[in-house]
């Protein structure tokens, strides 16, 4: 936990405000971003509830969302409905939404050879650790 909140933190003084809550499934993300929610009272966004049917731009669907939503930090945890929505790259939308707040997203994927991994579908995208990001490792 120490490791989320410093992360966050670091994204209130001009660190990346995208953290990555990186590991494989079943190593525990969804539980830290869920006591990470419950310890400050930020709730995690469930898209299915944002997004609609007809969505053709989910990046200006994400501004929309964002101009009401009161919180400094987005928590995004199941990404099932973001998937289903996506004409773009995950993290190009994540980076997106971490121009206007700090993201804190759950990352099915690993950290190997100074990349990131992201798995979907057991397919495998990987991204340079370029210092656009923050992670943390959940084993």
């Amino acid at each position: 936990m120490d490791s989320l909140v410093e992360a966050i933190e670091g994204s209130y003084n001009g660190h990346p405000k995208l953290v990555l809550v990186v590991g494989k499934p079943g190593s525990g993300k969804s539980k830290l971003v869920k006591e990470y929610s419950h310890n400050t009272g930020i709730p995690i966004v469930d898209f299915s509830k944002v997004l609609t049917d007809d969505q053709h731009d989910l990046k200006t669907t994400m501004k929309e969302f964002l101009k009401n939503y009161r919180f400094d930090v987005l928590l995004i945890d199941n990404k099932a409905a973001l998937y289903d929505a996506l004409n773009d790259d995950l993290k190009d939308v994540l980076d997106d939404l971490a121009k206007k707040v700090t993201v804190v997203a759950t990352w099915n994927g690993y950290i190997n050879e100074g990349n990131l991994a992201h798995i979907v579908n057991g397919d495998e995208v990987l991204y340079p650790l370029d210092g656009s990001f923050e992670y943390v490792l959940v084993q």
